[in-house]
């Protein structure tokens, strides 16, 4: 029926198409068919509102509904240049920082690594020595018992000091 027909879609030979397959056995492969699009709804009709530079951060080029002065318009540009130029201050603060952070971080790091190197240097030149002393004929442990008996003798004379004062302050 006429009622259907799409104003958009003039009835031409493109609304025919041949059949790749037999669907029924009114549709055998081989065979044109018309094909008709219906519209199921209204069209839509668009109004602006609202023209905004940028995405989403720019001004407003053009408002259906606001109208502003030109003197708005300019206090509003103002304003939005002293935002983005603190915004960009702040970025550039919290850039620094980060780098700040990261050189004393940086900083910390490399002296654990020389702290490490220089035990390990300390612990290999002491097992060096031990070697050397070793291979000369050398023997620590004489070292070390004259080092003790010399702490054993010093701590036998603090007591002997410290026997007298209290002997003293019995008197």
């Amino acid at each position: 029926s006429a009622s259907y027909a799409s104003d958009s879609e003039p009835e031409d030979e493109t609304s025919h198409v041949t059949l790749p397959q037999s669907l029924n056995k009114n549709n055998k492969k081989s065979t044109t068919s018309a094909l008709k699009l219906v519209e199921l709804g209204p069209r839509l009709r668009l109004k602006l509102y609202k023209v905004e530079r940028g995405l989403s951060n720019g001004d407003v080029m053009y408002h259906a509904f606001v109208k502003k002065t030109a003197e708005e318009a300019a206090e509003l540009k103002k304003r939005k240049e002293s935002e983005n130029t603190l915004k960009k201050r702040r970025r550039e603060e919290q850039e620094a920082n980060v780098a700040k952070k990261m050189a004393v971080k940086e900083e910390k790091r490399e002296g654990k690594r020389r702290r490490k190197e220089e035990r390990e240097k300390e612990m290999m030149d002491s097992l060096r020595g031990v070697g050397d002393a070793v291979a000369n004929g050398d023997d620590d442990d004489d070292k070390e018992e004259d080092e003790s008996s010399g702490t054993e003798e010093q701590s036998e004379s603090e007591e002997e000091d410290s026997d007298d004062d209290n002997e003293e302050e019995e008197e």
